[in-house]
């Protein structure tokens, strides 16, 4: 829906705004049911894999995390808790499809929330060993 839309490039966009928002929101939630069709990595770029290693390195504070396939895990499982927040940011949560409009009021709120920082964790809410992406 949200390709189809012209929100997002592609599913590994999705995966990745939604894992950190996701991570930001501090929500993690395991995939209990694995997709038939997953991403290829080989949609993913340098920056992708960097972001995907602050992030699993960050919820397990072990350096050795980044060499680990546990990272797709924890990577997922942000993505998966962060979906949900970002279709509901969007307007669009509980939609099968998206008209025309529809999907151009999406896109302004999308714009509009990258713009606004609302994706981010509130500063005085952080601890000092935390990170925010």
């Amino acid at each position: 829906m949200l390709v189809d839309a012209d929100l997002f490039a592609g599913y590994k966009d999705i995966l990745m705004i939604s894992a950190v928002i996701g991570y930001n929101a501090r929500k993690y939630e395991p995939i209990s049911k694995v997709a038939t069709e997953g991403v290829l990595m080989s949609f993913f770029n340098e920056k992708d894999y960097d972001i995907i290693d602050l992030i699993a390195y960050s919820h397990k504070k072990e350096q050795m995390i980044v060499k680990s396939d546990e990272k797709y895990e924890i990577f997922s499982s942000y993505a998966n808790a962060g979906f949900p927040i970002l279709l509901e940011k969007l307007g669009i949560a509980g939609q099968t499809s998206l008209g025309e409009d529809e999907a151009r009021k999406a896109q302004c709120k999308y714009y509009s929330l990258l713009l606004s920082g609302e994706f981010l964790p509130k500063i005085e809410s952080l601890k000092d060993d935390e990170l925010f992406i």
